[in-house]
C-alpha cells in the first residue's frame, strides 16, 4: 500500500510539468500467464491460466528520458490446477490501473524503455470451474475475492516510432482472498503486450 501511496504522490507533484509538455495515447493488448502464490499456507500446486489483458494509456513526458505513464487495462487473471484427477480454473477478471514510471534509453524514436511502479486492481468477476471425466461445475466465488487488489509492475519494453511492445510483471501484494481460514493468497502474472501510440 505504501508503493501505492508513494506513486499517487509522484503523479500529483508531477502532474503540472507533465502536463506542460506534449502527451500522447495509444491502445496496447496481449497475454497473461497468470497463477496464484500462496506461500505462507499449505503447498497448493497452481499452474498457469493464459488470459487476455487489453485497454489504453497516456503518457507525459516529464523530462527528456522520463515519462509518467497511467494505464487502464482489462486483464485476465487467476491460475488453474489439478488436484485427485480434477482440472479446476479459478478465473478472476479486473479492471487494472497500473501508473508506471518510464525511463527511455533514447531520448526521443525507437529504442529501450525500462518501467515499473504501482498497480491498483478492480475486480469484475470471479468464478470456478471444474471439470472431472465429463462433469463440468461452474461457481460464482465472487464473495471469497476481494474486490481491490493492489501490487507492483516491473518491465521493459521496445518502441519504434507508433509502435510498442512490452514485457512485464505484476507482484501483487494484497491477499484477495475474504475467507479468514485461507492462506494469504497474492496474484503472480506475467504479460506480453504491443500497442500503437498516436
Amino acid at each position: 500500500m505504501r508503493l501505492l501511496s508513494a506513486g499517487v504522490v509522484l503523479v500529483v507533484l508531477w502532474a503540472p510539468q507533465a502536463i506542460a509538455q506534449e502527451s500522447s495515447w495509444g491502445v496496447k493488448g496481449g497475454v497473461n500467464f497468470a497463477t496464484l502464490d500462496s506461500g505462507e499456507g499449505p503447498d497448493i500446486p497452481f499452474e498457469y491460466r493464459l488470459g487476455l489483458v487489453a485497454g489504453g494509456f497516456v503518457t507525459w513526458p516529464i523530462g527528456s528520458h522520463l515519462d509518467i505513464q497511467p494505464e487502464a487495462l482489462y486483464s485476465q487473471v487467476g491460475a488453474t490446477l489439478e488436484v485427485l484427477g480434477v482440472d479446476s480454473e479459478i478465473k478472476t477478471d479486473y479492471l487494472v490501473t497500473p501508473i508506471l514510471v518510464r525511463y527511455r534509453l533514447q531520448s526521443s524514436g525507437s529504442g529501450l524503455v525500462l518501467f515499473g511502479g504501482p498497480s491498483l486492481g478492480f475486480k469484475l468477476s470471479a468464478k470456478s470451474v471444474s471439470e472431472f471425466g465429463d462433469f463440468t461445475s461452474e461457481d460464482d466465488i465472487s464473495d471469497e475475492i476481494e474486490s481491490v487488489d493492489y501490487g507492483v509492475v516491473f518491465g521493459a519494453g521496445w518502441e519504434a516510432g507508433r509502435l510498442t511492445i512490452d514485457g512485464r510483471y505484476t507482484w501483487g501484494l494484497s491477499n484477495i482472498s475474504t475467507r479468514e481460514d485461507d492462506p494469504k493468497t497474492q496474484h503472480r502474472v506475467i504479460s506480453v503486450l504491443a500497442g500503437v501510440r498516436f
